[in-house]
């Protein structure tokens, strides 16, 4: 390093810099780098620092500046291909627009590989043995890895220290729409972390509220995942038996809160009993309660019923840096079906009456039936060729088979259909062909294709020229008790909408209502 003083910076604001000899490193922010990099010298000079690496933005403030000198400073100390001469690890810092700021330096550290001053490139830490559906040895996506980076990057940084004895420690949120790969990272770092030396002796479980997709996930940590068992995959009510250094929640938005609980609620209240807390509290507050970090899998869009935990409760309990705050990383690419990322947004477009204009979706099967005979028969012939193709359907019949299976639940063009019996391995089950899967039983699941029916809870009302819900045939407690009309039809919608986004081929549609059907008909291919 020489002649500073012809040094030409593209702008003056504030930067963050790494002095490097291709052995030791120093790492530090100023807003003047050139005459920080002479200080330097005379400073360092035994070491002979040979290169300045300039980190900076026309954003860059001096208060970021320091946020991003600590957390490389930790990172490049856990990356551990140079010697970091620092004496301490710089300063903490909280600021209005931390989470901004936090996932511009997620986009960081790709750079930081081209430039060779890291070595650890990315998560690529298992080979591709397996293909299941659901296994960490599967092949990710860039953005996957990627996520993946950014969540050890966190836990290796201790980014989410609280800045003050008033604060909590910060959990990781990672935000994804249905289809965007959560539950494969959620997989992939327990793998990862158990298998880690860092975190061998730390207490590690997955909480999956979901019984179905929770069964499946015990069936694939015993059977393809080695060092892993059955028992790391644990329902939140089982979270308040023990604490755990760390809690991985795939879904957050199928946690429960005191609301409809039904059978379920002598259950939720032992737990709450069991940790000391009314009953106002939640499966929510169960893992902030019993774990010292956390990542939460989220997805506001799919609350489906009364008992979910409401989106604004978890902005409130996590989103506001007054009561804790969280550290974001964000998941955008759709990875379960074909018809690619802007599909999700199209069915609640659709949905929610937004103004859209008709979208066809090259290699997805995206079909509206006249006939529910010829659907079905389509679905049946689905499942012979490709398997996991099933109807399914939201909450417009009573389940009056649940006592007499003789007797079918859904009556369709004198087809007879009964709901779902076996919620807990309902996929792989040899009647699932001839039954109508629920939201209970989909919910975070993947099917090839799908025969979803709008039942008759739905009907489009002319005159006032919208979607509208029957509560007449409404047959869900969990979704209606008291709940107001709002809430019934947010309910209603996003029910359909999370069963429009479980396929990865194809969906066909049958919509009861005439009317509605007619409305489907300006978005859907009709036959």
């Amino acid at each position: 390093m020489k002649d500073f003083e012809k040094w030409k910076l593209p702008n003056d604001y504030h930067c963050v810099y790494v002095l490097e000899n291709g052995r030791d490193a120093y790492i530090g922010e100023t807003l003047v780098a050139e005459v920080r990099a002479q200080q330097h010298r005379n400073k360092y000079w035994n070491l002979n620092f040979k290169r300045m690496h300039i980190i900076t933005s026309d954003l860059m403030e001096e208060t970021p500046a320091k946020h991003y000198e600590r957390l490389l400073i930790r990172l490049m100390k856990v990356d551990g291909l140079f010697n970091i001469v620092n004496g301490n690890d710089g300063y903490k810092t909280h600021y209005q627009r931390q989470n901004e700021f936090e996932l511009h330096f997620d986009k960081l550290w790709s750079q930081l590989v081209e430039k060779k001053l890291v070595k650890r490139k990315s998560f690529q830490f298992v080979l591709n043995l397996n293909t299941y559906k659901y296994s960490p040895y599967i092949t990710f996506t860039k953005e996957q890895i990627d996520a993946l980076t950014y969540i050890m990057n966190i836990l290796n940084s201790d980014e989410t220290e609280p800045y003050s004895e008033k604060y909590d420690r910060r959990p990781i949120l990672i935000n994804g729409s249905a289809g965007t790969g959560k539950t494969v990272v959620a997989t992939s770092l327990f793998h990862y972390l158990r298998n880690d030396n860092s975190y061998k002796d730390k207490k590690i479980a997955l909480v999956v509220a979901n019984e179905q997709m929770r069964n499946i996930l015990k069936d694939v940590f015993n059977e393809t995942c080695e060092g892993l068992s059955k028992k790391d995959v644990i329902s939140p009510i089982e979270l308040t038996k023990q604490k755990y250094d760390i809690i991985i929640c795939d879904e957050v938005h199928a946690l429960r809160r005191g609301e409809n609980l039904v059978f379920y609620k002598k259950h939720f209240e032992a737990g709450n009993e069991r940790l000391g807390l009314d009953n106002t509290h939640n499966e929510l507050d169960w893992i902030l309660e019993q774990s010292e970090y956390q990542i939460l899998f989220y997805d506001e869009k799919q609350m489906v019923k009364r008992s979910d935990i409401r989106s604004d409760y978890v902005k409130e309990k996590i989103h506001n840096n007054k009561l804790r705050g969280f550290r974001p990383i964000e998941l955008k690419t759709q990875m379960r079906n074909k018809a690619g990322d802007s599909y999700v947004n199209y069915i609640y477009d659709i949905l929610y009456q937004r103004s859209i204009q008709k979208q066809t979706f090259e290699n997805f099967d995206f079909k509206l039936y006249n006939s529910f005979v010829e659907m079905r028969r389509e679905i049946s012939r689905k499942e012979d060729i490709y398997g996991l193709s099933k109807l399914c359907g939201g909450y417009a019949w009573k389940w009056i088979s649940k006592n007499d299976a003789s007797i079918p639940d859904i009556v369709i063009e004198d087809e007879k259909i009964r709901w779902n019996r076996d919620k807990e391995k309902w996929i792989g089950n040899m009647d699932s062909r001839y039954e109508m899967g629920s939201i209970y039983t989909l919910r975070g699941l993947d099917l090839n294709y799908i025969g979803l029916v709008i039942g008759p809870d739905l009907y489009f009302d002319k005159k006032d020229n919208e979607i509208k819900v029957n509560k007449k045939n409404l047959y869900s407690n969990d979704v209606k008790k008291n709940a107001t009309e709002e809430e019934i039809k947010e309910y209603v919608l996003n029910t359909y909408a999370v069963l429009f986004t479980r396929a990865i081929e194809g969906t066909y549609i049958y919509v009861c209502d005439d009317n509605l059907r007619e409305y489907f008909k300006h978005f859907v291919d009709y036959i």
